[in-house]
């Protein structure tokens, strides 16, 4: 029996391995699409005499409706994470001056229960969205989330305060993410490469993507299928940093030239470069979305007198 439990114990590290396998890999920043991309049309205003493009703003009513009745706090909680997610990436930007013809956001608190049962502390958050312009609600949707936590120690268990803050993060992630793209992480896996480059992918895992680029870029070898898929995804990891978009078009070329080179066979090749042209494609139109989003915050600072920075 001890013989059948040990050979048992062997298989299952060795099938782990197994699925844990490949190459080295490492962490880069993207973005998500929002899932009501349909939708934000109606959030766009057209004013010539702001900027030149469509521009997407709220106003972000604070009357939260249901705040006073459970916890007040919940209130502030609410507006502060929802700026904080909404300048991410400043794809939908908060207008301060916003009137009853403009686009407006407003919350409502729509259940909240909290418990204390001295080693268990439970809570249920539920919270409704809405996206309208004067009457017409063109955007309403609810969010909820739930938190259940226990141990012996009752002095170990988060406070009601920061239960509630975990909460409102996580419904407010999940509203913003429908209207807006939101910066995420996702895994880029390396082949194989020569020996003269093997010092790349340990560059690259200590985040210094210009050395890495700097030592293939000086490689006189042959640049095959491998080469210019990794340089891609070090070129792709160096531009997230800073959301460059000239090294983009350098990390585009090298995933092309991967997939000429017969790339479109291998899974790995075509996963990544799928994933790199979404982010590519996020990216210019938040670029592009944020530029226009720039004129209205600049008309509004010179109308308050204030630094745009105190409505974001």
């Amino acid at each position: 029996m001890q013989k059948l439990i040990s050979l048992f114990i062997v298989s299952t590290v060795v099938l782990f391995f197994t699925a844990c396998g490949g190459g080295p890999k490492i962490v880069i920043s993207s973005y998500t699409a929002p899932k009501e991309a349909a939708k934000l049309s109606k959030i766009e205003t057209k004013d010539e005499f702001i900027s030149k493009g469509a521009y997407l703003a709220v106003w972000l009513n604070p009357d939260v409706k249901g705040a006073k009745e459970t916890n007040s706090k919940l209130k502030s909680m609410l507006i502060d994470s929802v700026k904080a997610k909404l300048t991410e990436t400043n794809f939908v930007t908060i207008d301060p001056l916003g009137s009853d013809g403009d686009v407006a956001l407003s919350m409502k608190i729509s259940n909240y229960e909290y418990e204390n049962l001295g080693e268990k502390v439970s809570m249920a958050l539920e919270v409704t969205f809405i996206i309208s312009r004067g009457s017409d609600e063109f955007l309403v949707k609810t969010y909820s989330d739930r938190k259940n936590r226990q141990s012996n120690d009752p002095s170990k268990l988060p406070g009601e305060n920061e239960l509630a803050s975990q909460a409102v993060s996580k419904v407010v992630k999940y509203f913003i993410s429908d209207i807006s793209p939101l910066k995420t992480s996702q895994l880029r896996e390396f082949k194989s490469l020569p020996n003269e480059l093997t010092h790349v992918v340990s560059y690259a895992q200590r985040k210094n993507y210009k050395g890495a680029i700097k030592l293939m870029e000086n490689y006189k070898g042959e640049k095959d299928l491998n080469y210019h898929y990794d340089l891609a995804i070090l070129y792709e990891a160096e531009a997230s940093v800073n959301e460059d978009m000239k090294l983009l078009d350098s990390a585009q070329s090298n995933y092309e030239q991967a997939m000429n080179l017969g790339g479109f066979n291998d899974e790995l090749v075509v996963s990544a470069k799928a994933r790199f042209d979404n982010f590519y494609d996020l990216l210019s139109k938040t670029k592009k979305q944020d530029k226009a989003n720039q004129a209205l915050r600049d008309d509004r600072d010179s109308l308050t007198g204030s630094s745009a920075s105190e409505y974001q």
